[in-house]
């Protein structure tokens, strides 16, 4: 199976509700359902006689199966890309190994399973919701090139930071990382996974070396920041990085999983709207845990600038977003910025651009 193709299933779970759950689902986010066992000498015929394709699907199994056992399981194990099992009550079904409780929502389901998909042979054990954490996770991705989508990033992290929240701010940008050399600073590595850079206010970068222990470090950065900003760059072909297992797509399915809101930042032309035009009907059609906002960033003055704020609430709100917002363009103060290699609030903290982010900073903290 290659690294951009979706698994095929093979379900055999004799619960018709559940199994009806599980395969309508996966065949709606694009995943083929290529056979569904009603017990288990079914399913061995059809992986005895089907052995390729049966090579590189996934066997989502629940212990109520007719005829099943651990060691009729081990054989058929071997057989398929990976297992999943469900059951209603999975610290007690043990003997068919280690088996995890039947999702409760189409989210759950997906996100389990992409968690199988990104690490073969492995199995999650990632809690899916968030209880207990400290941090909020805000991800901001680029609908196409070109939005902004990096200085609001860098300028709402400084915001927080300046409201006395402990915030870590991450380029997971893996095509473009720009932070470090907006800010004109050289090395962000360190052993804590980041380096801090002024008071409340921290930045780490994800390269492929470090891609492999996202997880455990976004597990001590929830438990020791108040607030983190994720810059993920463009998410065009958000449903294909969801689902492969380059070090690219990590953080972006981690956010999709486990963050609290993605923000799609996306600019007011006509390659901008075709673009936002793209990611939304991939998001409409793909199962994402964390809450959706959309913001129009560098919208025009007076009427034009009206006519791209129309088309913008047009495209985004069918998808009933969390939040829409709005900034307007002030390219000066983003000049100044760069040219400076600052923030915006170190520059000129009265420009429009820095009071709109300071806005977003506020909504976040209310």
């Amino acid at each position: 199976m290659s690294d951009l193709e979706l698994p095929t299933v093979i379900t055999a779970i004799a619960d018709a509700q559940t199994e009806s759950f599980v395969a309508s689902t996966l065949f709606a986010q694009g995943w083929s359902v290529v056979f569904r066992a009603i017990d288990m000498d079914s399913l061995e015929n059809f992986i005895k006689n089907n052995s390729e394709r049966a090579g590189s699907a996934m066997l989502i199994f629940a212990p109520d199966l007719s005829g099943i056992t651990r060691e009729r399981l081990d054989l058929m194990s071997i057989r398929v890309k990976q297992v999943i099992g469900f059951s209603e009550m999975p610290t007690e079904d043990t003997q068919l190994g280690q088996m995890h409780g039947v999702p409760e929502s189409a989210t759950d389901l997906v996100s389990l399973v992409r968690g199988f998909v990104r690490a073969p042979m492995v199995r999650q054990t990632t809690e899916l919701h968030n209880r207990g954490r400290k941090a909020h996770v805000l991800a901001l991705g680029s609908a196409g090139s070109n939005t902004g989508c990096t200085t609001l990033a860098l300028n709402l992290a400084m915001e927080l930071s300046i409201l006395e929240k402990s915030t870590l701010l991450i380029d997971g940008n893996f095509r473009a990382p720009s932070i470090a050399a907006l800010l004109a600073i050289r090395n962000v590595k360190s052993e804590a996974g980041w380096r801090t850079i002024a008071p409340m206010l921290s930045i780490a970068e994800i390269t492929q070396d470090q891609a492999t222990s996202v997880q455990s470090l976004m597990e001590n950065a929830t438990n020791t920041f108040d607030r983190i900003i994720i810059d993920l760059g463009s998410i065009s072909g958000l449903s294909n990085r969801l689902t492969d297992r380059r070090w690219t797509s990590t953080l972006t399915t981690w956010t999709c999983d486990l963050g609290d809101e993605l923000m799609v930042v996306a600019r007011p032309d006509l390659l901008g709207f075709h673009r936002l035009e793209q990611v939304s009907a991939l998001i409409e059609t793909t199962s994402i845990r964390s809450a959706l906002s959309f913001t129009l960033n560098m919208r025009s003055a007076g009427r034009k600038g009206a006519e791209e704020e129309a088309k913008f609430l047009s495209i985004t709100t069918p998808l009933r977003p969390l939040r829409v917002r709005v900034i307007a363009r002030d390219s000066r103060a983003v000049s100044l910025a760069e040219s400076q290699k600052s923030t915006l609030i170190e520059v000129n903290d009265r420009s429009n651009l820095r009071k709109a982010i300071a806005k977003i900073a506020s909504e976040i903290e209310s």
